[in-house]
């Protein structure tokens, strides 16, 4: 019999922190390791228990999951994560596939599902785990941006460069550091950080 599967989960919603891992303690191919808030001592935590599978929300408070994502990659954690979220918006899941994450799952799945996909990615019977719902976040902006301003904010959110956004769009380096320029203004924002907390 193989060894039961280690997770944990970064998440700042305690309720369902609490009973993702009532539910996960149940089962006896999962060992729960544990949850935390997405501050900047959870890369250290992390690194630490070193779980074979992190669940990582993408709305988070000191960072989104992306961000958190990337630090983890960078400090070397070669584990499985996916991105478990609300957010259904496709950039989103484009930028958890470039910045290294493993999977991308929207709460509503079933949580029999969702585990049984997690066994499959770690079994290496999948190289991907994705279990999305129908309905996809409408790209909206309260702050005036313009549709071409909205899509730049939410690949550079995503974690691609100027060079990558420009590259996928096809237009310019330079148009592309004029709307993020533009976005700066449009939402009051001293850096791309706090973009991505008033959009995402």
């Amino acid at each position: 019999m193989s060894s039961p599967i280690s997770l944990f989960l970064v998440d700042d919603h305690t309720i369902f922190s609490q009973s993702f891992g009532a539910y996960v303690s149940t089962r006896s191919d999962f060992s729960w390791k544990g949850s935390a808030s997405g501050d900047g001592r959870v890369v250290q935590q992390i690194l630490q228990l070193n779980p074979q599978v992190v669940l990582l929300d993408f709305h988070l408070g000191t960072f989104n999951g992306l961000h958190l994502l990337q630090l983890l990659r960078k400090k070397g954690f070669s584990q499985w994560v996916i991105l478990l979220t609300m957010n259904h918006d496709r950039l989103v899941r484009e930028g958890a596939r470039h910045q290294g994450a493993n999977g991308f799952v929207t709460k509503e799945v079933n949580g029999e599902e969702l585990l049984l996909g997690i066994t499959k990615l770690v079994n290496g019977e999948i190289e991907y785990l994705e279990l999305v719902g129908d309905v996809e976040t409408p790209i909206v902006s309260p702050y005036g941006l313009t549709p071409q301003e909205k899509l730049i904010a939410n690949l550079v959110c995503s974690g691609l460069s100027s060079n990558d956004i420009a590259t996928k769009l096809e237009i310019s380096v330079h148009t592309v550091h004029t709307h993020r320029r533009r976005i700066l203004e449009k939402t009051d924002a001293e850096n791309f950080m706090q973009v991505c907390k008033k959009l995402l």
